[in-house]
């Protein structure tokens, strides 16, 4: 159970990683991304800093603004 949530933790870590770098590669604010997904940007930095992750309809939109596919922000 330990090494599962670790697992998790280290995905949270690496979403909020990718998330931040392609954002910036972008050059969006926060406040533009989340406004471009419908959500606040507190929670744009909530993922960027691995805190919480997306419901996967807001994923989906993350990765459409962004021009990737999903899985490739996972990795």
């Amino acid at each position: 159970m330990v090494d599962e949530i670790s697992e998790i933790t280290l995905n949270c870590e690496v979403l909020g990683s990718n998330l931040k770098k392609l954002r910036k590669e972008r050059k969006l604010s926060r406040e533009e991304f989340a406004n471009r997904i419908g959500v606040s940007s507190r929670i744009i930095a909530d993922y960027e800093d691995g805190f919480k992750t997306p419901r996967l309809e807001t994923f989906y939109k993350i990765s459409i603004v962004l021009g990737v596919t999903m899985d490739s922000i996972l990795h």
